[in-house]
């Protein structure tokens, strides 16, 4: 009877969840003024709150949540398989019960602390800029400026003929990311960053198997680097990571708000970073539309340029395998899940955004 009991409340438990996602999901489509609320002073005061605390422990507590949950999990499966073993039909129906109700709480929980902003449409409001349909010219000469910006970028460097010296150690780049969006703010507030929280991710190479260079902790608010990637990327990754954390969800906002952080900040690593990044985007979208025009400008890159692109798929290369295949195809379909209908292509569409930026017409 107490078993029965259990499975009530559980089931109870479950059906009071479920209405407070819906009830959340009919408020975000019917009131703009709650979407509002949730967007501008909701989800500011709680990402603040959390990284003003966590901030100050000098490891991912994300991470380590994380590994609790994986462990909890284990032992979850195991009392499961155990109980059928042993036919108890009721503790397994309490057991699957309460597995429904830790999966919804923790989906209602991604929703209110960070997955909402997957439905805040303000960028272009913010960056006072329209961002419309391009054709195959309006991207080429993206593509042109880019190829510009990152063979000077390279040669200021003093790497035009090898692969750029990863540059300062990641607290460092931490601490300069976070003045590059002090400096950015003037130009743009909406990308305002107080209360730092960046660190290192715990799992370093482990990340490289699914092709991992950095994640925001929906629950935490941390913004997680992984240090063991090529150094000349970190700049880009660290400052895109802090675009979530602001607020922008979407990939490719994510990746031009990282973009316009990084090429406003007056450090060679940082614009390097930035415009590397974005000509990758820029000409590999090129590439599936006219492979000639971006064989021309590839040709026209600086041997270091080639030299790094090279690095990177050699580094690659080393951790290539299933793992990023079936990593790729679960994160692919959580983005489509948050109304990033191209998936993991969702992240080149950066390139709409470059074009509007630039204002090429």
């Amino acid at each position: 009877m107490e078993t029965k009991a259990k499975i009530r409340n559980t089931g109870v438990r479950i059906l009071i969840t479920v209405l407070c996602i819906l009830l959340f999901k009919v408020l975000f489509e019917v009131s703009q003024q709650f979407a509002d609320f949730y967007f501008h002073r909701f989800y500011v005061s709680i990402s603040i709150c959390f990284r003003t605390i966590l901030g100050k422990i000098p490891f991912s507590i994300g991470d380590v949540i994380y590994v609790a949950w994986i462990i909890t999990a284990g032992i979850f499966l195991l009392k499961l398989c155990y109980n059928i073993f042993k036919t108890k039909w009721y503790k397994v129906v309490f057991l699957l019960l309460k597995g429904i109700l830790a999966i919804l709480g923790l989906y209602l929980a991604f929703l209110i602390l960070w997955g909402y902003n997957y439905s805040r449409q303000s960028l272009e409001t913010d960056m006072k800029l329209e961002v419309t349909d391009y054709n195959t010219d309006q991207l080429y000469r993206l593509t042109d400026t880019l190829l510009q910006r990152v063979n000077n970028h390279k040669i200021a460097l003093g790497d035009s003929l090898t692969v750029t010296h990863p540059g300062p150690d990641s607290a460092q780049l931490f601490q300069q990311a976070v003045a590059a969006y002090q400096l950015a703010a003037a130009k743009w507030p909406s990308v305002t960053y107080k209360y730092p929280c960046i660190k290192p991710s715990l799992y370093g190479k482990w990340l490289n198997y699914m092709n991992v260079g950095g994640y925001l902790n929906p629950f935490t608010a941390e913004a997680q680097v992984n240090i063991t990637t090529p150094g000349f990327l970190h700049p880009f990754t660290i400052c895109h990571e802090v675009a979530h954390q602001v607020g922008y969800a979407p990939e490719e906002e994510a990746n031009f708000v990282g973009y316009l952080v990084a090429n406003n900040f007056p450090n060679e690593h940082f614009r390097y970073a930035a415009n590397f990044e974005m000509f990758m985007y820029s000409i590999r979208q090129l590439g599936r539309e006219d492979t000639t025009l971006a064989g021309q400008l590839w040709r026209r890159t600086v041997p270091g340029v080639k030299a790094d692109l090279r690095y990177l798929r050699a580094f690659n290369d080393q951790y290539r395998g299933r793992v990023d295949d079936y990593t790729a195809i679960i994160y692919d379909q959580y983005l489509k899940a948050n109304k990033q209908e191209k998936g993991i292509r969702s992240y080149s569409e950066v390139v709409g955004w470059l074009i509007a930026y630039f204002r090429i017409k």
